[in-house]
């Protein structure tokens, strides 16, 4: 009886020092999450985005692009920093975006790898860029692991494409209905018209002959 209750103290003892510091990491965690939720859609935020015109312009395919090389390069034991250097090669000649990742790569990854993708979608205004920003910053405080992060807003972008291409689709009759009705109508109009041209072409020369 005696030894049991001393091996529920030691557990007990074990349990305070060592699970204490682990739920006060847990809890931290948590707020954070709750606060970044609470930040990210917060109105004011909201508003400022609306309002703010990005510097440069990317499209979705770019951005999914970009993430996907951040995750082969993640699958492969790279670090973040060395995905982002990868990426930075792989995309020079994508236009803007390559020549922003390769300008932010080169002056903000020695300080921070988290602050190049924050900085980008600063940048471009990207909401993808912003969500993958958020998701790094809970790995770096042990929330997730970084192929998580990266992965979950791979998910999320090719959701939205596909939502995009679905909306495209539906909205093809429709486009392609207009011209038709236009090119119809000015059709059945010409073939009308230009009878009643030739009738009255012939009805003005009759007049003008026969008044002469």
């Amino acid at each position: 009886m005696m030894g049991l209750l001393l091996i529920l103290a030691v557990v007990v003892v074990l349990a305070v020092l060592f699970a204490g510091p682990a739920l006060h990491k847990i809890t931290l965690l948590q707020r954070r999450r709750r606060m970044a939720f609470v930040e990210r859609y917060s109105p004011r935020r909201i508003w400022r985005r609306a309002r703010r015109k990005p510097m440069f312009e990317v499209d979705l395919p770019t951005v999914r692009d970009f993430i996907l090389t951040l995750q082969l390069s993640l699958s492969l034991a790279e670090t973040l920093a060395g995905a982002l250097q990868q990426a930075a090669r792989q995309f020079g000649d994508r236009g803007a975006f390559g020549q922003r990742l390769t300008t932010r790569v080169r002056s903000q990854l020695q300080v921070e790898p988290e602050a190049v993708i924050r900085a980008l979608a600063e940048d471009f205004n990207s909401e993808p860029l912003v969500d993958l920003a958020d998701r790094l910053d809970l790995a770096h405080e042990g929330g997730l692991s970084l192929g998580e992060a990266v992965n979950a807003t791979l998910d999320d972008i090719e959701e939205q494409i596909r939502i995009d291409v679905e909306k495209e689709i539906e909205r093809a009759p429709v486009m392609l209905t207009i011209p038709m009705i236009i090119g119809v109508f000015f059709s059945a109009l010409a073939l009308l018209g230009f009878p009643l041209l030739v009738v009255m072409f012939r009805s003005m020369t009759q007049t003008t002959t026969g008044g002469s």
